[in-house]
């Protein structure tokens, strides 16, 4: 059933339409996985400026005033908060590389099994090609030899015969003048023979 589906959609040409689909979603998970890939690097950065105010507090810790105090506590509770994003981000980021190879795979496979459906076509149509020229080449040769061998003599015999038909008008024709002529001379002898 797969298979007749297959061939349905090659011959409706809507083989290209699934692929320029996987394309298509190729493209949108690669945004996707930019997308996820800058909000993962600002996540990062968020968490590094924090990581940053929270060691400078540290290391000032002696001289610290109430504001300090109260900065250093609230930079802890969002350190957690940047960290839980950052694991997030780093989660959805590896999620958006892993669907941006699958659509990379599912596209290049699409594309693999066109190309190898275009090739088998191709074999396919050089072969009937190949087998098409050598019919026309075997009808060739079996008309010259019907040609050489039916044609031809019955040519040359009817040929023959109308030259054979000529001929013999054309002694029949000679021998009656030649009968004519013959008895205009028998006659011309035995009136001389006559008066002599």
């Amino acid at each position: 059933m797969s298979r007749l589906g297959r061939q349905i959609n090659e011959y409706t040409g809507y083989n290209a339409i699934e692929a320029l689909k996987g394309a298509k979603n190729f493209y949108k998970t690669r945004e996707d996985l930019e997308t996820s890939k800058a909000k993962y690097e600002e996540t990062i950065q968020v968490r590094a400026e924090g990581q940053r105010e929270l060691n400078g507090l540290l290391q000032r810790k002696s001289s610290w005033t109430d504001e300090d105090l109260t900065r250093f506590t609230a930079l802890y509770r969002e350190e957690h908060a940047y960290e839980a994003a950052e694991t997030a981000a780093r989660t959805a980021h590896r999620t958006a590389e892993a669907a941006v190879e699958q659509s990379y795979t599912h596209l290049v496979d699409a594309i693999r099994v066109r190309y190898h459906e275009e090739q088998v076509w191709s074999d396919r149509i050089r072969a009937a090609s190949t087998y098409g020229t050598w019919a026309l080449m075997g009808i060739h040769v079996l008309l010259f030899l019907v040609v050489q061998s039916i044609v031809e003599p019955r040519k040359r015999r009817k040929l023959a015969e109308r030259l054979e038909a000529s001929l013999t008008e054309q002694r029949h024709a000679e021998e009656a003048v030649l009968s004519r002529r013959l008895e205009a001379l028998e006659q011309s002898l035995l009136v001389r023979e006559a008066q002599m």
